[in-house]
């Protein structure tokens, strides 16, 4: 916990340098029940289409509430957290923040977000949100529910039928890891510039990947003990199960996939995927962009499975939400939320980039907007495929409950770091398992 408490204190300085105090005017309530005032929302969501959407709801929020002005800022999500931090250490934050995996566990221990269990409650309750979607995204680590679940991306595995066809393959869709394997290795063919498979090792998105594997061999990495401390949770079958692991991708990745496969970012690897050098991927159906863009032409060839399950069906999915800060104006914050979360009011917004962003709740799944809105391709995929990953994924060591190192895990690479020691250095699975767990402890210490 040292490592996490450091981290927050630099933070907290250098706010205080950076920033000067003062709060913001409150939003008031008329006599009748009318809202005025103005609420600053930060978005990390900087595609057009879904920043477009997210302005028509606030516009739409406005139409409905003359006296209240939205303002949206846009932002990447490179340094968005420190902002965020910042802001809040210097009591002017924005009224509600779009937030990704580990960020309420960080921003709730300073104090500065609001807890929303009675929110949650007056929209339905929890046991409306998918899977692990409320726990995993929201949980603080007292327990506390500090986010709104917005929305789910599920990873499924991708590949070109047509390249199945061309290679002769016969053994259908893959439900091992080893037809996996051999139906990569059938359609690998470096002289035609042709790869069965890819892993992004070169940044965080290869983490995912060995994760959704990981999970599959029944491995969760971490725990927390009766006093709230996390530590490392591997015994010997964990090892055993993770050494089978690291092997079995060491294999897929150095028999189908390209050169230079190590230093591959989650763009490089998507682009390959578009343009039809990469046969399959673990990836959200993000990748339908990139096929949409680099080959149009056969974007129906692009199909999916679940991902082979080695002892059980466990998935990685993609969380972001929103949270409140408690020095913003959480009045006018709860009613927008509750404005969003009524009926299908966000069915358009999903329609917007549909291939990234899920509902996280049930029963928009099943909204008659939200079904006429989806791409061809996705039809399938909706609802039934959708909610079984959904339903059955989780975060990276996050498995069990709330843990504020997973996005230091997933910058730091820490089990993509091993997989590529294999590649390059010729360490043995064993090796790399123990550098995982070296990592893992290090968060601890």
């Amino acid at each position: 916990m040292r490592k996490f408490l450091l981290t927050a204190l630099i933070v907290m300085v250098s706010a205080c340098m950076l920033f000067a105090g003062g709060s913001k005017e409150k939003a008031s309530t008329s006599a009748d029940g009318s809202l005025s005032g103005t609420l600053t929302i930060w978005s990390m969501l900087t595609q057009t289409e879904r920043a477009t959407e997210l302005e028509n709801l606030a516009r739409e929020f406005e139409a409905q509430n003359p006296g209240v002005t939205v303002e949206i800022s846009v932002m990447p999500w490179s340094g968005a957290l420190d902002k965020l931090m910042a802001s809040i250490m210097a009591g002017n934050p924005p009224d509600i923040s779009i937030v990704g995996q580990g960020y309420p566990q960080t921003l709730s221990e300073s104090g500065g977000l609001m807890e929303l269990s009675d929110f949650i409650d007056s929209i339905g309750g929890p046991d409306q949100f998918l899977g692990s979607s409320l726990s995993v995204l929201s949980a603080g680590m007292d327990g506390g529910t500090y986010a709104v679940p917005l929305y789910i991306t599920p990873v499924v595995a991708y590949y070109r039928q047509s390249y199945l066809d061309e290679a002769g393959w016969t053994g259908g869709l893959p439900e091992t890891w080893e037809e996996y394997y051999e139906m990569c290795k059938a359609v690998t063919d470096p002289a035609k510039n042709r790869y069965g498979f890819g892993v992004p090792l070169g940044d965080n998105h290869g983490t995912k990947t060995l994760w959704c594997f990981l999970q599959a061999n029944g491995v969760d990495l971490v725990n927390v003990d009766e006093d709230g401390n996390w530590y490392v949770d591997i015994d010997d079958e964990d090892y055993a199960a993770m050494v089978e692991t690291y092997e079995y991708l060491y294999k897929l990745v150095r028999d189908c996939s390209p050169e230079g496969i190590t230093s591959y970012t989650q763009a490089n690897v998507r682009e390959l995927v578009g343009q039809g050098t990469i046969m399959s991927r673990i990836d959200t159906p993000e990748i339908y962009y990139n096929v949409q863009a680099l080959d149009p032409d056969n974007l129906d060839d692009v199909k999916y499975f679940k991902v082979p399950a080695n002892k059980e069906e466990a998935y990685y999915m993609g969380y972001v939400g929103w949270a409140v800060p408690t020095a913003g104006n959480t009045d006018l914050a709860l009613e927008f939320l509750k404005f969003c979360y009524s009926g299908d009011t966000l069915s358009k917004f999903y329609a917007s980039y549909p291939y990234a962003m899920f509902p996280p709740m049930e029963g928009l799944f099943h909204s008659e907007s939200y079904q006429t809105s989806l791409p061809a391709e996705l039809q399938p995929m909706v609802p039934d495929l959708a909610l079984d990953i959904l339903s059955k994924s989780n975060a990276i060591a996050l498995a069990n409950g709330p843990f504020p190192y997973a996005g230091e895990i997933e910058q730091t690479t820490l089990l993509g770091s091993p997989l590529v020691r294999m590649l390059t250095e010729g360490i043995s699975a064993e090796e790399a398992v123990d550098q995982v767990i070296e990592d893992l402890n290090g968060l601890f210490e």
